[in-house]
């Protein structure tokens, strides 16, 4: 009997994290992208379209910061969660009925913080419903319902908006956050049981220093550079492909971004699986590797062609990459706190360092096509590929304790690879 129970409510959590993780995704991923074509379309000039967007990111960055800090803190994940779905319908909400300037920067900039918190939510989630032992696997899956979301849910509203109108996909978001509201229910009283740490008892200013001494490790602080670096070179590529499918007249605009995101998140769906069904035994190095060398010759293809086999191949390269990256990303950072917690901390600054790396891209590669071409520009975005990928190789250690002999520990005794302060302390 009870074991019945307890099949049920994982379940229920099972069921709930991937209506979640598939629903959620668009609204994360996508609104901005949906924004910009509706203030387009309103005629607004690209750089008030460009301030409105940055909102949104800065947002993103802020909520990341401070919810991954809160996250470690406070247990009502649910709670939290619903109130992030409740911020981003009505902000759509807003953004639709009333579409000025100051009202879009500072709705899209409460909408952008509120859609950056799903992801570290529903990892916290997943931690506390699947255990140590099934949180990698779940992750995994909440990658691959998540990509299948994006692809569905992206398609479905590129035609919406083009046979209904600019403002359709904006209501299609506030209702998928609507549902996903509903789901938030169906999670049971597992979602919002407290991490069990072993200093939980200890003073607040013990509790201060042990924070510090884990976002000083030296692993950390070369995997965050690393995590923003393979940002910096993989944000900007779709969107210079588009503009240069535009530019250039090379076909239809928007059947080339809607083959870039089905390729791509369709390719990510089986990797991510595999990724994080494997990864609970498996050393994380490697496949991170992988990861890294597959971004420069992805840019290195579509230079090479703007053809329609060729942008194919790069966008399957491009799954392959993403859908290793975005699992093992939550793997490293749970081996980086697993002996001085504040896991929820680290998946916050991480995927901020994540958001401040693609808006760089942006930025940048935006700067370099118009001053000297495409061309440059990728070849720009290749080059921060192979930086990462020599710097992950040379500069980070495998951080899967499993993998690592008592031998390899004792001789990676450089700054990097020290192991943090609060353990160093017993």
């Amino acid at each position: 009997m009870i074991r019945h129970q307890t099949d049920n409510i994982r379940r229920r959590d099972d069921v709930a994290l991937d209506g979640l993780s598939f629903m959620l995704a668009d609204v994360q991923d996508n609104l901005g992208a949906f924004l910009t074509g509706l203030l387009a379309a309103y005629g607004w000039p690209a750089a008030d379209i460009g301030v409105a967007i940055a909102a949104g990111g800065a947002g993103a960055v802020t909520a990341r910061l401070l919810g991954g800090w809160a996250l470690d803190r406070l247990s009502s994940r649910r709670g939290i969660l619903a109130g992030c779905c409740v911020v981003t319908a009505l902000s759509v909400a807003i953004a639709a009925l009333f579409p000025g300037f100051w009202q879009i920067a500072c709705v899209h900039f409460l909408a952008g913080g509120a859609g950056a918190l799903f992801s570290p939510l529903l990892a916290a989630i997943s931690r506390q419903t699947a255990g140590d032992d099934g949180y990698m696997a779940r992750m995994g899956r909440n990658e691959s319902f998540n990509h299948m979301g994006n692809a569905v849910v992206a398609c479905s509203m590129s035609v919406v908006g083009s046979t209904v109108g600019p403002l359709a996909p904006l209501w299609a978001i506030g209702g998928l956050a609507g549902v996903s509201l509903l789901l938030v229910g169906v999670l049971t009283s597992r979602a919002d049981a407290g991490e069990v740490r072993a200093r939980d008892t200890a003073p607040d200013m013990a509790k201060g220093r042990e924070t510090v001494c884990v976002l000083a490790d030296g692993r950390l602080l070369v995997f965050l550079t690393c995590y923003l670096l393979f940002n910096l070179a993989n944000g900007a590529t779709v969107p210079l492909m588009i503009e240069r499918q535009a530019a250039f007249h090379f076909g239809s605009v928007s059947s080339m971004t809607a083959l870039c995101v089905v390729i791509a998140q369709a390719t990510m769906v089986p990797v991510a699986f595999l990724i994080g069904r494997s990864a609970g035994h498996r050393p994380r190095k490697p496949p991170f590797l992988v990861a890294l060398a597959v971004q420069p010759l992805r840019d290195f293809l579509i230079i090479s062609s703007a053809g329609w086999p060729t942008i194919c191949a790069a966008q399957i390269l491009d799954g392959v990459s993403s859908g290793i990256m975005l699992v093992l990303f939550y793997a490293v950072l749970s081996d980086l706190a697993s002996n001085g917690g504040r896991r929820n901390l680290l998946i916050g600054v991480g995927l901020a360092a994540g958001t401040v790396g693609a808006l760089l891209s942006n930025f940048g590669s935006g700067l370099l096509a118009s001053a000297f071409g495409f061309n440059t520009a990728f070849l720009a975005l290749a080059g921060s590929g192979i930086v990462v990928f020599f710097l992950f190789l040379f500069a980070m250690p495998e951080t899967h304790e499993m993998q690592i002999s008592s031998t390899t520990r004792a001789a990676l005794t450089g700054p990097l690879h020290q192991r943090p302060c609060a353990e160093q302390g017993r």
